[in-house]
């Protein structure tokens, strides 16, 4: 895949997870790299994350086929594949990242802080 192509599909996953989600609530996600690549066929937008809920590889990739992102979660030095989600669509990728690395739903609002207050002491301390 030419590398011209993989930077405009890396900056419109970008664009588009920004639009379905705060500044912070990306900012929670602890991104530490991105990078433009291909995965399984498709353009890519890798995401190195130390969120909550998963710590490694977030990989957004296009489906052309279907008009829809498939996320991929794996493991930090990507061996495993963690979970798969596809059929994402473009309104909800920001949301969809967000319970995959940092956030359940159905959490309340004291429940995450617990959690996430917990997640930090740890990366702090560990």
């Amino acid at each position: 895949m030419e590398q011209e192509f993989l930077m405009k599909i890396a900056n419109e996953i970008n664009r588009q997870i920004r639009c379905g989600v705060t500044a912070d609530v990306i900012m929670s996600w602890g991104i530490s790299k991105r990078i433009a690549t291909v995965y399984q066929d498709r353009a890519t937008l890798a995401l190195r994350v130390s969120g909550v809920l998963h710590k490694g590889w977030v990989y957004v990739s296009l489906d052309e086929g279907r008009d829809c992102y498939v996320v991929t979660l794996l493991s930090a030095d990507k061996s495993k594949v963690i979970k798969v989600r596809d059929e994402v669509y473009c309104e909800e990728l920001g949301s969809a990242i967000d319970n995959l690395v940092e956030r359940k739903e159905r959490w309340t609002d004291d429940m995450y802080k617990k959690l996430a207050f917990a997640d930090s002491e740890r990366k702090l301390n560990g």
